[in-house]
Protein backbone atom coordinates (compact mmCIF):
# COMPACT_ATOMS: atom_id res chain seq x y z
CA UNK A 1 0.00 0.00 0.00
CA UNK A 2 2.95 2.47 0.65
CA UNK A 3 4.34 1.51 -2.68
CA UNK A 4 0.55 2.72 -4.17
CA UNK A 5 0.10 6.10 -1.92
CA UNK A 6 3.64 7.58 -2.41
CA UNK A 7 3.35 8.88 -5.85
CA UNK A 8 0.15 11.04 -4.66
CA UNK A 9 2.39 12.21 -1.75
CA UNK A 10 5.03 13.24 -4.53
CA UNK A 11 2.62 15.15 -6.59
CA UNK A 12 1.05 16.96 -2.95
CA UNK A 13 4.74 18.10 -2.53
CA UNK A 14 5.50 19.23 -6.22
CA UNK A 15 2.75 20.94 -6.67
CA UNK A 16 3.10 23.05 -3.61
CA UNK A 17 6.84 23.53 -4.10
CA UNK A 18 7.45 21.65 -0.83
CA UNK A 19 11.66 20.59 -1.86
CA UNK A 20 12.50 19.57 1.86
CA UNK A 21 8.91 16.85 2.10
CA UNK A 22 9.62 15.66 -1.60
CA UNK A 23 13.55 15.13 -0.60
CA UNK A 24 12.35 12.74 2.19
CA UNK A 25 9.42 11.29 0.13
CA UNK A 26 12.90 10.85 -2.43
CA UNK A 27 14.77 8.35 0.08
CA UNK A 28 11.31 6.44 0.45
CA UNK A 29 11.22 5.82 -2.47
CA UNK A 30 14.78 4.25 -2.45
CA UNK A 31 13.87 2.20 0.27
CA UNK A 32 10.77 0.82 -1.40
CA UNK A 33 13.00 0.16 -5.03
CA UNK A 34 11.12 2.98 -7.14
CA UNK A 35 14.55 3.77 -7.99
CA UNK A 36 13.44 5.85 -10.89
CA UNK A 37 10.71 7.72 -9.06
CA UNK A 38 13.05 8.38 -6.64
CA UNK A 39 16.09 9.49 -9.14
CA UNK A 40 12.81 11.88 -11.26
CA UNK A 41 11.88 13.53 -7.59
CA UNK A 42 15.75 13.95 -7.09
CA UNK A 43 15.82 16.30 -10.50
CA UNK A 44 12.37 18.10 -9.26
CA UNK A 45 14.12 19.08 -5.63
CA UNK A 46 17.25 20.12 -7.72
CA UNK A 47 15.02 22.23 -9.77
CA UNK A 48 13.31 23.86 -7.03
CA UNK A 49 16.51 24.76 -4.75
CA UNK A 50 17.79 26.29 -8.54
CA UNK A 51 20.71 23.61 -8.19
CA UNK A 52 20.71 22.69 -11.12
CA UNK A 53 23.81 24.09 -13.79
CA UNK A 54 24.35 24.43 -17.66
CA UNK A 55 27.50 22.16 -17.69
CA UNK A 56 25.28 18.85 -16.15
CA UNK A 57 26.06 15.95 -18.58
CA UNK A 58 22.56 15.30 -20.37
CA UNK A 59 23.49 12.16 -22.64
CA UNK A 60 25.74 13.92 -25.62
CA UNK A 61 28.85 12.47 -26.68
CA UNK A 62 31.82 13.59 -24.62
CA UNK A 63 34.73 12.54 -26.87
CA UNK A 64 35.38 16.70 -26.40
CA UNK A 65 34.84 16.71 -22.98
CA UNK A 66 36.77 16.76 -19.75
CA UNK A 67 34.17 14.94 -17.48
CA UNK A 68 34.07 16.14 -13.91
CA UNK A 69 31.89 13.43 -11.92
CA UNK A 70 31.46 14.93 -8.35
CA UNK A 71 31.11 12.53 -5.55
CA UNK A 72 31.38 14.90 -3.20
CA UNK A 73 30.71 18.24 -3.66
CA UNK A 74 30.46 19.79 -0.10
CA UNK A 75 32.37 19.21 3.08
CA UNK A 76 28.80 17.74 4.62
CA UNK A 77 28.76 14.35 2.43
CA UNK A 78 29.72 11.45 3.87
CA UNK A 79 32.19 8.98 2.49
CA UNK A 80 29.25 6.76 1.10
CA UNK A 81 27.97 9.49 -1.60
CA UNK A 82 28.49 7.70 -4.84
CA UNK A 83 29.68 3.92 -3.96
CA UNK A 84 26.79 2.26 -5.59
CA UNK A 85 27.80 3.81 -9.26
CA UNK A 86 30.98 2.24 -10.04
CA UNK A 87 29.60 0.90 -13.19
CA UNK A 88 27.40 4.03 -14.04
CA UNK A 89 30.90 5.70 -14.04
CA UNK A 90 32.96 2.93 -16.03
CA UNK A 91 29.87 3.57 -18.39
CA UNK A 92 30.18 7.08 -18.64
CA UNK A 93 34.06 7.55 -18.47
CA UNK A 94 34.48 5.18 -21.46
CA UNK A 95 33.30 7.98 -23.57
CA UNK A 96 35.19 11.19 -22.38
CA UNK A 97 38.33 12.52 -23.58
CA UNK A 98 39.25 13.21 -19.56
CA UNK A 99 38.08 11.98 -16.53
CA UNK A 100 38.47 13.46 -13.47
CA UNK A 101 36.51 11.29 -10.28
CA UNK A 102 36.32 13.71 -6.89
CA UNK A 103 35.49 11.36 -4.10
CA UNK A 104 36.45 11.71 -0.10
CA UNK A 105 39.90 12.03 1.11
CA UNK A 106 40.12 8.41 1.93
CA UNK A 107 38.48 6.78 -1.26
CA UNK A 108 41.44 8.84 -3.34
CA UNK A 109 43.28 5.49 -3.98
CA UNK A 110 40.93 2.81 -4.49
CA UNK A 111 38.76 4.91 -7.04
CA UNK A 112 42.29 5.38 -8.74
CA UNK A 113 42.78 1.51 -8.38
CA UNK A 114 39.84 0.70 -9.83
CA UNK A 115 39.70 3.84 -12.64
CA UNK A 116 43.71 3.90 -13.59
CA UNK A 117 42.72 6.04 -16.76
CA UNK A 118 41.09 8.76 -14.78
CA UNK A 119 42.39 11.62 -12.27
CA UNK A 120 41.42 11.08 -9.01
CA UNK A 121 40.69 13.62 -6.63
CA UNK A 122 39.72 14.40 -2.88
CA UNK A 123 37.06 16.76 -2.66
CA UNK A 124 34.76 19.36 -2.61
CA UNK A 125 37.27 20.84 -5.62
CA UNK A 126 37.50 23.12 -8.47
CA UNK A 127 38.59 21.41 -11.78
CA UNK A 128 38.81 23.25 -15.07
CA UNK A 129 39.15 21.83 -18.98
CA UNK A 130 41.73 21.37 -20.09
CA UNK A 131 42.71 24.13 -23.27
CA UNK A 132 40.54 23.36 -26.17
CA UNK A 133 37.63 20.94 -24.00
CA UNK A 134 34.54 21.39 -22.77
CA UNK A 135 33.75 20.83 -19.49
CA UNK A 136 30.62 18.61 -18.21
CA UNK A 137 29.98 17.90 -14.74
CA UNK A 138 27.70 14.43 -13.26
CA UNK A 139 26.82 13.71 -9.80
CA UNK A 140 24.83 10.67 -8.66
CA UNK A 141 21.69 12.59 -10.07
CA UNK A 142 23.24 12.98 -13.24
CA UNK A 143 24.23 9.86 -13.50
CA UNK A 144 20.90 8.13 -12.40
CA UNK A 145 19.14 10.31 -15.01
CA UNK A 146 21.00 9.81 -18.00
CA UNK A 147 22.33 5.92 -17.98
CA UNK A 148 19.00 4.73 -15.98
CA UNK A 149 18.17 3.30 -12.72
CA UNK A 150 15.85 0.40 -13.46
CA UNK A 151 17.12 -2.84 -12.15
CA UNK A 152 18.10 -3.95 -15.21
CA UNK A 153 20.23 -1.30 -15.94
CA UNK A 154 21.60 -1.54 -12.31
CA UNK A 155 22.54 -4.83 -12.40
CA UNK A 156 23.69 -4.62 -16.25
CA UNK A 157 26.36 -1.75 -15.46
CA UNK A 158 27.21 -3.29 -12.20
CA UNK A 159 31.18 -2.84 -11.41
CA UNK A 160 32.67 -3.66 -8.17
CA UNK A 161 35.93 -1.18 -6.66
CA UNK A 162 38.89 -2.79 -5.88
CA UNK A 163 40.72 -3.25 -2.75
CA UNK A 164 44.83 -4.04 -3.30
CA UNK A 165 44.61 -7.52 -3.73
CA UNK A 166 48.27 -8.25 -1.95
CA UNK A 167 46.88 -6.76 1.59
CA UNK A 168 43.98 -8.37 0.92
CA UNK A 169 46.00 -11.79 0.69
CA UNK A 170 48.02 -10.64 3.81
CA UNK A 171 45.28 -10.39 5.76
CA UNK A 172 43.34 -12.75 5.06
CA UNK A 173 47.03 -15.35 5.65
CA UNK A 174 47.44 -13.45 8.82
CA UNK A 175 43.71 -13.86 10.17
CA UNK A 176 43.42 -17.65 9.32
CA UNK A 177 46.83 -18.35 10.89
CA UNK A 178 46.55 -21.57 8.78
CA UNK A 179 43.35 -22.33 9.64
CA UNK A 180 40.66 -23.70 7.24
CA UNK A 181 37.78 -21.71 9.14
CA UNK A 182 35.59 -18.65 7.48
CA UNK A 183 36.55 -15.20 8.52
CA UNK A 184 33.49 -13.32 9.57
CA UNK A 185 33.61 -9.09 9.92
CA UNK A 186 31.27 -7.82 12.75
CA UNK A 187 30.20 -4.03 13.06
CA UNK A 188 27.95 -3.28 16.01
CA UNK A 189 28.01 0.45 16.77
CA UNK A 190 27.43 3.66 15.58
CA UNK A 191 27.68 7.43 16.58
CA UNK A 192 24.57 8.48 14.86
CA UNK A 193 21.62 9.15 17.25
CA UNK A 194 19.23 7.89 14.34
CA UNK A 195 19.43 4.27 15.11
CA UNK A 196 18.50 1.65 16.73
CA UNK A 197 21.26 -0.39 18.04
CA UNK A 198 21.37 -4.20 18.96
CA UNK A 199 22.80 -5.57 22.39
CA UNK A 200 25.96 -7.07 22.57
CA UNK A 201 23.96 -10.09 23.84
CA UNK A 202 22.69 -10.33 20.37
CA UNK A 203 26.03 -10.25 18.87
CA UNK A 204 27.23 -13.03 21.48
CA UNK A 205 25.00 -15.31 20.36
CA UNK A 206 25.92 -15.12 16.97
CA UNK A 207 29.41 -16.06 18.00
CA UNK A 208 28.55 -18.39 19.85
CA UNK A 209 26.63 -20.07 17.35
CA UNK A 210 28.87 -19.62 13.94
CA UNK A 211 32.03 -21.65 13.79
CA UNK A 212 34.15 -19.29 12.51
CA UNK A 213 37.07 -16.69 13.19
CA UNK A 214 35.64 -13.15 13.93
CA UNK A 215 37.05 -9.83 13.13
CA UNK A 216 36.41 -6.66 14.71
CA UNK A 217 35.64 -3.95 11.47
CA UNK A 218 33.93 -1.58 13.64
CA UNK A 219 35.50 2.04 13.98
CA UNK A 220 36.30 4.13 17.04
CA UNK A 221 37.18 3.18 20.41
CA UNK A 222 35.38 0.22 21.48
CA UNK A 223 38.02 -1.11 23.57
CA UNK A 224 35.14 -1.80 26.21
CA UNK A 225 32.65 -3.35 24.21
CA UNK A 226 35.54 -6.06 22.52
CA UNK A 227 36.52 -6.91 25.67
CA UNK A 228 32.35 -7.89 26.77
CA UNK A 229 32.24 -9.52 23.52
CA UNK A 230 35.36 -11.91 24.25
CA UNK A 231 34.06 -12.20 27.84
CA UNK A 232 30.51 -13.24 27.56
CA UNK A 233 31.19 -15.17 23.85
CA UNK A 234 34.04 -16.75 25.27
CA UNK A 235 35.40 -16.56 21.52
CA UNK A 236 38.45 -14.51 19.89
CA UNK A 237 37.37 -11.79 18.00
CA UNK A 238 40.47 -10.20 16.09
CA UNK A 239 41.31 -6.75 16.65
CA UNK A 240 43.60 -5.35 14.05
CA UNK A 241 45.66 -2.36 15.11
CA UNK A 242 46.95 -1.92 11.81
CA UNK A 243 43.55 -0.90 10.28
CA UNK A 244 42.17 2.75 11.22
CA UNK A 245 39.29 3.07 8.61
CA UNK A 246 38.94 6.64 9.91
CA UNK A 247 42.11 7.52 8.37
CA UNK A 248 43.47 4.67 5.75
CA UNK A 249 40.18 3.53 3.75
CA UNK A 250 42.63 2.32 1.23
CA UNK A 251 43.52 -0.66 4.16
CA UNK A 252 40.39 -0.91 5.57
CA UNK A 253 38.77 -1.93 2.00
CA UNK A 254 41.77 -4.45 1.57
CA UNK A 255 40.58 -6.36 5.19
CA UNK A 256 36.87 -6.31 4.36
CA UNK A 257 38.05 -7.79 1.01
CA UNK A 258 39.85 -10.50 3.23
CA UNK A 259 36.92 -11.49 4.59
CA UNK A 260 34.44 -14.01 3.82
CA UNK A 261 31.04 -12.80 4.78
CA UNK A 262 30.53 -9.55 7.30
CA UNK A 263 27.34 -8.63 9.61
CA UNK A 264 27.26 -5.44 10.04
CA UNK A 265 24.49 -2.74 10.82
CA UNK A 266 24.00 0.35 8.74
CA UNK A 267 27.46 2.22 8.44
CA UNK A 268 30.08 3.74 5.92
CA UNK A 269 31.44 0.10 6.36
CA UNK A 270 28.59 -1.53 5.10
CA UNK A 271 28.28 0.61 1.99
CA UNK A 272 32.03 -0.09 1.49
CA UNK A 273 32.43 -3.77 2.08
CA UNK A 274 28.46 -3.50 -0.06
CA UNK A 275 30.76 -1.66 -3.55
CA UNK A 276 33.53 -4.55 -2.76
CA UNK A 277 31.11 -6.94 -3.44
CA UNK A 278 32.10 -8.52 -0.37
CA UNK A 279 28.86 -10.82 1.23
CA UNK A 280 27.14 -8.76 3.99
CA UNK A 281 24.53 -8.92 5.85
CA UNK A 282 22.85 -5.52 6.52
CA UNK A 283 21.44 -5.61 10.26
CA UNK A 284 18.37 -2.67 9.66
CA UNK A 285 15.95 -1.59 12.24
CA UNK A 286 12.63 -0.39 12.02
CA UNK A 287 13.69 3.03 12.11
CA UNK A 288 12.37 4.42 8.14
CA UNK A 289 15.74 6.35 7.84
CA UNK A 290 18.01 4.50 6.33
CA UNK A 291 18.18 4.11 2.70
CA UNK A 292 18.65 0.66 2.87
CA UNK A 293 15.52 -1.44 1.56
CA UNK A 294 12.22 -2.44 3.43
CA UNK A 295 9.97 -4.50 1.34
CA UNK A 296 12.74 -6.81 0.46
CA UNK A 297 16.09 -8.60 1.49
CA UNK A 298 17.78 -8.04 -2.15
CA UNK A 299 18.62 -4.70 -3.85
CA UNK A 300 20.37 -5.00 -7.07
CA UNK A 301 22.73 -2.29 -6.27
CA UNK A 302 24.24 -4.46 -4.18
CA UNK A 303 24.22 -7.77 -5.70
CA UNK A 304 26.32 -9.68 -2.53
CA UNK A 305 24.19 -7.91 0.33
CA UNK A 306 21.06 -9.68 2.22
CA UNK A 307 19.15 -7.12 4.47
CA UNK A 308 17.59 -9.05 7.51
CA UNK A 309 15.02 -6.00 8.37
CA UNK A 310 14.10 -6.02 12.41
CA UNK A 311 10.25 -5.54 11.49
CA UNK A 312 8.71 -5.57 14.52
CA UNK A 313 10.77 -8.48 16.42
CA UNK A 314 12.89 -8.73 19.38
CA UNK A 315 16.46 -8.70 18.75
CA UNK A 316 16.77 -12.57 19.83
CA UNK A 317 14.53 -13.39 17.29
CA UNK A 318 16.28 -11.14 14.60
CA UNK A 319 19.05 -12.52 15.40
CA UNK A 320 17.97 -15.73 14.92
CA UNK A 321 17.18 -15.14 11.62
CA UNK A 322 20.15 -13.44 10.83
CA UNK A 323 22.23 -16.69 12.10
CA UNK A 324 20.41 -18.81 9.77
CA UNK A 325 21.41 -16.27 6.92
CA UNK A 326 24.90 -16.71 7.86
CA UNK A 327 25.54 -20.20 8.08
CA UNK A 328 24.02 -20.62 4.41
CA UNK A 329 26.18 -17.33 3.34
CA UNK A 330 29.09 -18.95 4.63
CA UNK A 331 28.44 -21.78 3.51
CA UNK A 332 27.99 -20.74 -0.37
CA UNK A 333 31.90 -19.32 0.28
CA UNK A 334 32.90 -22.55 1.00
CA UNK A 335 31.57 -24.18 -2.00
CA UNK A 336 32.39 -21.37 -4.24
CA UNK A 337 36.13 -21.75 -3.49
CA UNK A 338 39.19 -19.81 -1.81
CA UNK A 339 39.43 -16.55 -2.16
CA UNK A 340 42.26 -14.65 -3.94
Amino acid sequence: MLREALPALGQRALGVGDAQLLSELRLAADQLGLYELATAWHNEITRLRGQKTSADWKGEPLGDSTLVVNFIETVKQGAAAGLRLTGHVAAVASGACRTVLVVERRLVPIYQRTFPDAEVVEGPAVIKPLDGERLVTANTRVLRTVLGCDEPTIRRLHKPLLADPESTRRFRALYRKGEEIPLIGISWWSSHHGKDLPPLEAWVRLMRGIRARFVNVQYGDVAADLGALRQMSGRDLIDDPTVNQLEDMDSFAAQLASLDAIVTISCTGAHLAAALDVPVILVRDDWFRREWPVLSEKTPWCPEMVVVGKDGRDWETHFAMIETRLRSMVSDCAASGEKG
